[in-house]
Order: C-alpha cells, then sequence, then structure tokens
C-alpha cells in the first residue's frame, strides 16, 4: 500500500503529467462562446431501470438540454441567447408493461412534429459588472409534444394491441431556463456558471472546464522499461469509455479518481486498479481472468442444438453474477447496469444468430430460446439502451445484437410466401431503406452506419453515394456521422478512376508501374495479419490457375503480399513479405486487408477490403480489355472504309486548327499585355497606398514632438522607399529583398507603438535563390499592425517562413482581437488579392491565401494569415 500511495503521490506532484487548468472568468467571455447545461426532472421510480437519481439514467427521467450563446457584448453588457439543444423524456408505466417516451433527436421517427426545436427560447442581457440580469426578451416557449407508449422488450408475440398508443405532455421552457438565466452570471466562480436550479448542470461548453474526473495509469505493453505513466485531470459530463494511448480504455464517472497499481502490473502483467471507480475498470479487465468468463462455450460453433447453448449461458450467468456480487457489489450502478444489458444483448444476439444459421427450427422454437418473453429479450429496450450501450469492439454486444436482429427480420420478410424470388440479394439502396422502415431512432441510425462501412469496404463509393449523403444529412448524432465520413474519407483516394500513385501507399513506388501502359494490370493484395491463411493462399493460386486457363498471364501480374514467417516463404508462393512499414502504416490508418485491381498505369479499377473474388477480377480486366479493343477495331474499320476521306477531314481540321490556333495566340497576347497592365497599375496604386501609411506615421511623431525619432523614421523610411520603388517595375523580386523590406517597415512601425515583432525562416529556405511577386507580403504584416496592434497599443506579429510540398509558406499571427466577419481588410489586402487573380492569368500560378481569428481554434484571440506560393 505504501508503495502505491507513494506512486501516486508522485504522479501528482510531476505538474509533467497532468495538464494545469485555467479558469474561464464571467469576464472573458466574448462573443460566439457558448456553453449547454442540462436541467434534469426526475419521475417517481417505477421498475425496471436505475434507481438511483443520476442523471445519465435512461428510465424515469426527463432530461431537457439548453444551449447559451453570448450574441453581443459592449462594454457595460453582455447578451445571451437560450434555444432548446434536447428534451428526452421517457418513463415507465406502473400499470402496463412498458414505457413512454420521446426524444426530439429522432422527432422525424414519430407520428407527428414537435413545436419549438432549436428555436429561441430567452434573450437575456446581464450586467458586465455584476453579472446582474437586466432585461429578458422572452417567446412563446411551451414546447408540446407526445410520448409514445412502448412495450417492455426487444418486440410482442403477434400483432401489438397499443398501436399508436401516445400521451401528449407539455413544458414551459421560459418558466425552466428563466430561473436558471436570472442568476447564471452572478455567482460564476471556478470557471462554472451559477447554477441556483436543483438539478441543474453544465455538460459541455466552448471553451475549458474545470477537470470533475481524475485518473493514473500505465501506458504500458508487455515492455516496462520505459515509464510512459499518465496522470489527467479531464471534464466528463455523462459516464465515458476513455481512450488513453493505441490500446487502453478506462471507464469513468463523473467524479472517478482512480489509480493504477503500476507494481503490480510490471511483476505479473495483471491490471487492477484503485479509488473511486476502480469497480468498472477492475470488472472489464478481469473478464478474460474470471474463468475465462469471455473465452466460454457459448463462442463454439459446434454448438448445433439449443440444449448445448442454454447449458453454456447457465454455466455463463452463474459465473457472472458470483462475480459481479462478490468482487463488485460497490460498483456504481450505472456501470451495473451497462454489464448486466450488455450480457443480455450477447445472448439475444448469439441466439439469433445460431437460430439463423442452423436448419433445424422447429427444434430452436421448442427450446424457448426464441420466447420474445425470455428474459435475454424482454428484459431489454433497445430504443433506450445506447445508454448502455459499451462501444469498445470486443465488448459492443448492444451494437452486435442490432446487427443480427436486421439480419433476421429480413430473413423474415424472405420466408413469407408471397415472396417468390427468394434468393434475389438486396441491392445496397433497397437494404439501406429496409433498415430504415425496419427501425427507429438510434438504433436506426447505428445499423445502417455499421451497414454503410461494411459496404464501403465491398463496393465503390460511387455505388453508395446517394445512401450515404442520406445518412449524413438526416443523422441526428455527429459521433455516428463523424465515424462514416472517416470511413470515407479514408476510402476516397482508392476510388475508381483514381490513380494509385496518389493513395501515399509505402509500396507503390515496388510496383514497377509503365506510363500510359492501360493494356495490362496488377492485382495488389496487402494483408497484413500474422500468418497467411490457408484459404486466402488457396485462393489466390486458383486465381493463377483461372489467368492462366484465360490466355491472361502476361496481361494480369499479381503483387500479392503477407506478413509470415521467413522459412515459409516458398510454401506460400505466390505471396511475399509485406513490408513491416506498409503494414504498419495501413493498420494505422484501418484501410486492411485491401485488395486492388489497377491499370498498369496506376490507374484504378476496383477496390476491396477484404480477398478478392476470383470471377470478379477476371470479368472486369475483360471487360476493360473489351473496351479498349472495341475502340481500336472500330477506328481500324473506318480507316480501311474512307482513307481518302479521313485525309481530306485530316486535312481540312488541320487548316481550321491552324487558323484557330493563330487567332487564339494573338488573342492571348493581347490578354497578357492587358494583364500586365493591370498588374501594373495596382502595384502603383499600392505604392502611393504604402506612402500615405508612412507619411501618416511620421505625421503622427511630428504632432507629438518626437523630433529625433522623426528624424530616424524619415532615414528609415527614405531607405524603405527607395528599395519599394526600385521593386515596383519588376514582375519577380528575391525574397530576401522582401525579407529586408519587411523588417524595415516593422522596425519604423516600432517608433509609433511598442510592440515585438519576430521573422523566421527556415533553415532549408535560401532566400537569395527564390523569387516572387513584389510587395505581397507587406499588405498582410501591414493589416496585422493595424488591427492587432493599434487598438490596444502594443502586442505581437509573428512572421514565419517555410517550405511545405514545394509551397512557400508564409504565416502571419497577430495577437489582437482578431478581424470581424464582415470585414475584408484595407485597401492593401483587396489590391494583393486582385494580384493574386491576376498573376494566376499571367503565370498559371495560383497562390492561396486564407484569413482567419485564432480563436476559432486557439484559445488566444489574434487573426492568422497563411500565404501558399507555388515554387
Amino acid at each position: 500500500m505504501k508503495v502505491r500511495l507513494l506512486f501516486l503521490f508522485v504522479c501528482l506532484a510531476w505538474n509533467g503529467w497532468a495538464e494545469s487548468f485555467t479558469p474561464y472568468s464571467r469576464d472573458s467571455l466574448k462573443k460566439g462562446d457558448w456553453f449547454t447545461f442540462e436541467c434534469v426532472h426526475y419521475y417517481p421510480y417505477v421498475a425496471p431501470g436505475i434507481q438511483e437519481e443520476i442523471p445519465w439514467r435512461a428510465e424515469n427521467i426527463r432530461r431537457v438540454i439548453v444551449r447559451a450563446t453570448v450574441t453581443d457584448r459592449s462594454d457595460k453588457s453582455i447578451s445571451i441567447d437560450y434555444t432548446l439543444d434536447n428534451l428526452y423524456d421517457c418513463h415507465n408505466d406502473k400499470e402496463k408493461q412498458g414505457f413512454y417516451y420521446f426524444d426530439n433527436r429522432y422527432q422525424q421517427d414519430f407520428g407527428f412534429k414537435d413545436s419549438t426545436s432549436d428555436k429561441q427560447i430567452l434573450h437575456v442581457t446581464y450586467d458586465r459588472k455584476s453579472g446582474k440580469a437586466l432585461t429578458f426578451d422572452r417567446t412563446n416557449s411551451l414546447y408540446s409534444y407526445s410520448k409514445t407508449y412502448i412495450p417492455f422488450g426487444v418486440r410482442q408475440e403477434g400483432l401489438s394491441a397499443n398501436t399508436d398508443v401516445s400521451v401528449q405532455d407539455s413544458l414551459n421552457l421560459d418558466k425552466l431556463v428563466t430561473s436558471t438565466a436570472n442568476d447564471l452570471l452572478t455567482g460564476w466562480s471556478e470557471g462554472l456558471p451559477n447554477f441556483p436550479t436543483p438539478n441543474t448542470r453544465i455538460i459541455e461548453a466552448s471553451f475549458p472546464l474545470p477537470p470533475n474526473t481524475e485518473f493514473t495509469c500505465c501506458n504500458l505493453d508487455l515492455d516496462t522499461s520505459g515509464d510512459s505513466t499518465v496522470h489527467k485531470k479531464i471534464f466528463i459530463p455523462y459516464p465515458t469509455e476513455y481512450k488513453v494511448g493505441a490500446q487502453k480504455t478506462l471507464l469513468l464517472t463523473p467524479g472517478d479518481s482512480i489509480v493504477q497499481d503500476k507494481k503490480l502490473y510490471i511483476d505479473t502483467h495483471r491490471i487492477r486498479y484503485e479509488g473511486r471507480g476502480n469497480e468498472q475498470n477492475n470488472f472489464q479487465y478481469g473478464y478474460r481472468r474470471f474463468a475465462n468468463l469471455y473465452e466460454s462455450d457459448i463462442y463454439a460453433f459446434n454448438l448445433s442444438q439449443p440444449d448445448q447453448l442454454e447449458k453454456a449461458f447457465q454455466s455463463r450467468n452463474a459465473l457472472f453474477q458470483t462475480v459481479l456480487e462478490k468482487d463488485f457489489g460497490k460498483m456504481d450502478p450505472y456501470w451495473r447496469k451497462v454489464f448486466e444489458r450488455s450480457e443480455q444483448y450477447l445472448k439475444g444476439a448469439i441466439i439469433l444468430q445460431r437460430y439463423m444459421y442452423y436448419t433445424d427450427k422447429e427444434a430452436w422454437h421448442k427450446s424457448g430460446l426464441l420466447n420474445w418473453q425470455a428474459p435475454h429479450f424482454a428484459s431489454v429496450n433497445p430504443l433506450i439502451d445506447y445508454a448502455y450501450n459499451l462501444k469498445k469492439p470486443d465488448a459492443a454486444n448492444y451494437d452486435y445484437f442490432l446487427y443480427e436482429y436486421t439480419i433476421y427480420k429480413k430473413q423474415e420478410l424472405k420466408s413469407d410466401n408471397l415472396r417468390l424470388n427468394k434468393q434475389k440479394e438486396l441491392t445496397p439502396q433497397e437494404d439501406y431503406l429496409l433498415t430504415k422502415q425496419i427501425l427507429s431512432g438510434y438504433p436506426k441510425y447505428q445499423v445502417n452506419k455499421v451497414n454503410l462501412k461494411a459496404l464501403m469496404g465491398e463496393k465503390m463509393l460511387s455505388e453508395l453515394e446517394a445512401d450515404y449523403n442520406d445518412f449524413i444529412s438526416s443523422c441526428p448524432d455527429t459521433s455516428l456521422t463523424n465515424d462514416l465520413k472517416k470511413t470515407y474519407n479514408k476510402l476516397l483516394p482508392f476510388e475508381a478512376g483514381k490513380n494509385i500513385k496518389e493513395t501515399s501507399l509505402i509500396i507503390t513506388d515496388s510496383l514497377h508501374l509503365a506510363k500510359g501502359n492501360d493494356r495490362k494490370y496488377i492485382l495488389l493484395q496487402l494483408l497484413t495479419w500474422d500468418g497467411l491463411p490457408a484459404n486466402i493462399l488457396q485462393n489466390a493460386l486458383d486465381l493463377k490457375q483461372r489467368i492462366e486457363a484465360e490466355g491472361l498471364t502476361s496481361t494480369i501480374q499479381l503483387e500479392l503480399y503477407s506478413n509470415f514467417s521467413s522459412h515459409n516463404a516458398e510454401k506460400v508462393k505466390p505471396y511475399k513479405a509485406i513490408p513491416s512499414q506498409q503494414a504498419q502504416d495501413l493498420k494505422s490508418k484501418g484501410i486492411y486487408p485491401l485488395t486492388i485491381l489497377m491499370r498498369e498505369d496506376g490507374t484504378i479499377l476496383y477496390r476491396r477490403l477484404w480477398d478478392f473474388d476470383i470471377d470478379t477480377i477476371i470479368d472486369l480486366v475483360k471487360k476493360d480489355l473489351s473496351r479498349e479493343d472495341k475502340s481500336f477495331n472500330d477506328f481500324i474499320k473506318g480507316f480501311k472504309e474512307g482513307v481518302i476521306g479521313a485525309l481530306l477531314l485530316a486535312a481540312i481540321i488541320g487548316l481550321i486548327y491552324y487558323f484557330r490556333t493563330k487567332n487564339k495566340q494573338k488573342q492571348e497576347l493581347n490578354r497578357r499585355r492587358i494583364r500586365e497592365l493591370e498588374l501594373r497599375a495596382i502595384r502603383s496604386q499600392m505604392n502611393p497606398h504604402f506612402i500615405f501609411n508612412a507619411l501618416s506615421s511620421i505625421q503622427n511623431l511630428i504632432n507629438r514632438s518626437a523630433n529625433q525619432e522623426a528624424n530616424k523614421y524619415l532615414i528609415d523610411f527614405s531607405r524603405l522607399l527607395r528599395k519599394v520603388l526600385a521593386t515596383s517595375e519588376k514582375k519577380l523580386v528575391p525574397l530576401s529583398d522582401e525579407i529586408e523590406q519587411l523588417q524595415l517597415y516593422l522596425k519604423l512601425e516600432q517608433l509609433r507603438f511598442p510592440f515585438s515583432y519576430s521573422l523566421t525562416v527556415d533553415e532549408n529556405i535560401q532566400p537569395d535563390t527564390i523569387e516572387i511577386p513584389g510587395m505581397l507580403i507587406q499588405p498582410f504584416v501591414e493589416n496585422a499592425v493595424k488591427h492587432g496592434i493599434a487598438p490596444r497599443g502594443t502586442g505581437e506579429i509573428t512572421i514565419r517562413l517555410s517550405l511545405q510540398n514545394q509551397l512557400l509558406i508564409i504565416d502571419i499571427t497577430d495577437d489582437g482581437p482578431g478581424l470581424k466577419t464582415k470585414e475584408n481588410g484595407g485597401f492593401g489586402i483587396r489590391a494583393v488579392t486582385n494580384e493574386f487573380e491576376i498573376l494566376k492569368t499571367l503565370y498559371n500560378t495560383e497562390i492561396g491565401v486564407t484569413i482567419e481569428n485564432r480563436q476559432e481554434k486557439e484559445v488566444v484571440s489574434g487573426c492568422h494569415v497563411r500565404l501558399s506560393i507555388p515554387l
């Protein structure tokens, strides 16, 4: 115990292990800041569900989430808009076996529309000094909604006797929010607003929130030679699966403070935690240690009879309950519910899977395992149980059940006697739409996300574009849409028609692609498993024989890679050893195993995240060759039928092309001359603009009787002016001249304002050998001085020049208040922007520019300008 306490003390003492927190004060609130708070009402407890009054339970609770957004701020006041973000209402019926449910995130699945979603509830203006509310602008915010009655369990036997049963309810949002909003800012402390109303708490914000949970653990693999202890203090609004490193996941509840026993791990490689919140984590990591709980007989696929499976369930359940009661009696009720529900969903999923797999359906019906009133079906409520869902791949039993249940429902439809073509497979679009009809709420989107991700691995993205766009636009859960977007973006470079060279695959360089050769093909397969499965090897050997039989040996080149022991190299041919770096790269990107069919020039024809289908590969090659051959034969046939006509037509086309080209060249020459004159006109305007700004600075010094500074300013100004005039007529100037000019300008401006600046040039840049358009950078630096320095009289400007992928990157940042959204900058920036367009026309060079406020992505304010100049 002393060792453990010492370990905790050292972790807490070493500030490098924990992020420091700076409270966000009331006075720091600025326009655009927001936070959401939750108002909870607990209904009287009616079983089943969690009896303890905790705000993240799913039953017997009404949860209203309100978003507060700062819309205006002045020297004396600050204005906040309050809008409804989410309303969740669920309570069990006292008499009937079911619950009434409403969630406005999934209102499209209910038989009505709510009345106030996303509308403003309240607009309040506060005194900045005292935090007291000055004015209230109320709207008619009586929220009316209907809660649908849903019987307990997955489904009922036969037709439901309670079709479309609902109860009307309403909530005065104005009254609910006003009591909270009135004193929200007066008691702001420790980085949090004041919530005088009971059962009200903050859950999210655009600014950092004070930590409410902490943990200390070892992010180690079996190698314990290095110390990688992690100590963190974080804010979480709800129970969370928090990922630490690549492999470790902690189950955290707000208020937890857990410490891993590091010595135990080093000595025995066993994981154990202490402190508040240890129970759910010890239980999670103890699955395999408790008599192989997750390696029990239920995973044996030879359990073809229901009585065998039922016996395995009884053994597993007895072990589960013993462990739960003996070692984890004090577990948080939420996590206890999570594990209990997870067990029921696992049983239900395995039963459905076995029932669909084996042919003796009658035995399964007689066993009672497929009885919808059995505990593994009747004690779960999928519409709301996503609140108790573990998302780890090896524990996501809720998702596993939804997947199997959806397949079961679709097989039920196929079993109907009115369906003649029972063997016909659904198209991806039909499958997607059918799932939308079978399920509702969160389950619908979860299953469709999983299906779409699986289909993305099987098919080209273009085939799924309509379903993908529909999902992204209709799904209200950003965690699901972000997950699907991530998969889409990972696979986009491998889409048909794109080139393998654009995918950043490390192994591309070893493929010996032939430029312009599109009549030969390469089949690339990259497997990252440890070892080569026998069926995969056999499939490759069958493909090789088929290629020989089809006479395509010289047409299709096999590039097959896998991970195997070197002494098996001869046995696994035609496979070659995959480079370890390539295998790691694929695993990190989550795109394995990967199969690609491409033309020899690298053009992708087919991509699949699994083993290849032989018929598909051969058919694609033949089809592509046929297209090429047909085009070539049509050309030969036309040539033979009309040699003279073709030659005559070619001559006419040649003459037309000659005269059109000459005319086009003349027009292009005139256009370039006009654009060059426009460019000179802009630069001649920019020089007076710069001179005017400089003379204004001199005048300012003279008015302040700062004669010595004014004299120094005039000397430096004359040097700067000579450089500007010397380069104004040049199309391009050395980067070194532009840097010197910038330094002169900033030194001059420092006479006006006591600000600091830094100008950094990366070592790999040689300023004397790089040329850029003159007066390109200075207008943006002037803008930084004008908007970032001048209003406050001080500040800091940072200029950095770097090279990235043949681009000269120029970053200009200041720490001022930033630019207003509608502000386009001064004349200098507008002139440079026009110059960019002209340079693009003259030299086919597109100079990129982005201007953004730093507070949108950073914790500090200011403006960040980035110029990208192709070299």
